[in-house]
């Protein structure tokens, strides 16, 4: 094992993964003001649509290739040019059904034009991404990690253009289309000289079949955080779904945390399911405690700052979208909380069963969503998304205590509630403030309740003050 390589690799993907979702960030904000609620929620069932309809070009055949070429790299040209042979067919097939479903589902001609840009242009990332699963089966990652944020930050430079430029909401899915099919070239050259993709027909079908299990969970997953925007998007108006998403994407910003904490982790949890049932279950309870002590005053400061820190960003363009961002903030707690206990399922070959919840969840999403919104309106959607996302919790829990081990995770929770109610207060407080003020002091709080209060939060406040003083 080759530890500078893992480390290289965790570095590269740590770093360029908080500057491509911070620079996201700033460019979804610049993007939702420039627009207002009618365009951008035409922007924003455009980008559901397409990339829903696009996750179905997966199948799970490029985790499949990096399970198996990280065991034996001599497969590894057959399984590529397989991998980019079968998804090529079906990103074709897929952009077709884009197109023909876009007509019945009534979008105006905008969204029409954005959903076919839109389109082409997630095509070539699905294939970019396959040449991503290359490099982490070779164990070269940071140069996936690289190329990733050079993505990032082309079509974050391209789109602040397009809005200084003054030009519409198609110009802007046109910074994607163009930085795709950009990315697929350098790639193409990257690859040129490293690898002669194969395509071996005789083995598509056992590899199209095999990769299923990581496909299903990788399509429910994905579709999770598009459908409340994609049903909507067929329920209601432009703006609606605009006032909607402003407030919803907010919270998914902060979503990619979860797994950026954790992901380290994972070669650890594998062996410890399989030979140490307290040492996974010890390890999980530090987990799920580390990530309640992000999610849970993460939620509990957006529900409490939720107007100032809207009419901040928006300019005053979405406040309508507040009482919906102080619904959907509880989405990063209960995600947060849910995310560890999926992790035991994975890790200790329940897969299945995860994958199930979040098929179950789906469903009874598309469901809540059809009866909550003619009744209370786009907030319906919002409480549709929390209920689901606490059966998700709900589910994995119950999966967890009986049939993999009794996970002790309530006694994780007292600390932190105490000092989120304090951090809460400082907030409420101090509400009249900027917002970073606001939530820069109220932080501080919480941080220092959380040091006194608890002694493992006491351990990584020393560690990092450690840290430091070194540097």
């Amino acid at each position: 094992m080759d530890t500078r390589l893992i480390a290289k690799n965790a570095a590269a993907l740590g770093i360029s993964g908080v500057l491509a979702k911070a620079i996201a960030a700033v460019v979804g904000i610049f993007v939702t003001r420039y627009l207002g609620p009618g365009p951008f929620g035409d922007y924003s069932t455009a980008y559901a649509f397409a990339g829903t309809f696009i996750l179905f070009a997966e199948l799970g055949i490029s985790q499949l290739m990096v399970q198996d070429c990280s065991r034996n790299l001599t497969e590894l040209p057959r399984y590529f040019g397989n991998t980019l042979f079968v998804k090529t067919i079906i990103s074709i097939v897929c952009f077709l059904l884009m197109v023909i479903f876009m007509f019945p589902a009534g979008y105006n001609t905008l969204t029409k034009e954005m959903v076919v840009v839109l389109g082409v242009a997630v095509s070539f990332n699905a294939l970019n991404q396959s040449v991503y699963n290359y490099y982490q089966a070779v164990q070269k990652l940071y140069l996936a990690a690289a190329f990733q944020f050079l993505t990032t930050f082309l079509i974050g430079g391209l789109t602040i253009a397009v809005i200084f430029a003054g030009m519409g909401v198609v110009a802007i899915t046109f910074t994607h289309l163009f930085t795709y099919i950009l990315i697929s070239v350098l790639l193409f050259f990257a690859l040129r000289r490293e690898i002669r993709p194969r395509v071996e027909r005789s083995s598509l079908v056992l590899m199209v079949r095999n990769g299923l299990p990581f496909g299903i969970h990788r399509i429910f997953y994905n579709i999770f955080f598009q459908l409340s925007i994609l049903v909507l998007s067929l329920t209601a108006s432009n703006v609606e779904v605009g006032i909607y998403a402003a407030a919803y994407k907010l919270v998914l910003m902060l979503i990619f945390l979860p797994s950026l904490m954790t992901s380290a982790l994972y070669p650890v949890l594998y062996q410890l399911g399989e030979t140490d049932k307290d040492g996974h279950r010890n390890t999980t309870e530090k987990v799920f405690k580390l990530l309640s002590g992000i999610g849970i005053p993460g939620s509990i400061l957006i529900f409490v700052l939720a107007g100032p820190l809207t009419t901040w960003l928006y300019a005053g363009k979405f406040d309508e979208s507040i009482p919906i961002l102080m619904i959907v903030s509880w989405f990063f707690a209960l995600e947060c909380m849910s995310f560890s206990l999926g992790d035991v399922l994975t890790t200790t070959n329940h897969q299945w069963q995860r994958t199930i919840v979040q098929g179950s969840a789906l469903v009874l999403m598309f469901i809540l969503i059809m009866v909550l919104n003619p009744l209370f309106g786009i907030s319906g959607t919002a409480y549709a998304l929390i209920i689901v996302e606490i059966f998700i919790f709900c589910g994995y829990y119950l999966l967890v205590q009986k049939g993999v081990y009794k996970i002790r995770i309530w006694r994780q929770l007292p600390s932190i509630v105490f000092a989120s109610l304090l951090m809460a207060g400082t907030a409420w407080l101090t509400n009249s403030f900027h917002p970073l003020i606001s939530a820069v002091t109220a932080g501080i709080i919480y941080c220092l309740a959380l040091v006194i209060l608890d002694r493992d939060f006491r351990k990584i406040g020393g560690f990092v003050i450690q840290k430091g003083l070194r540097k």
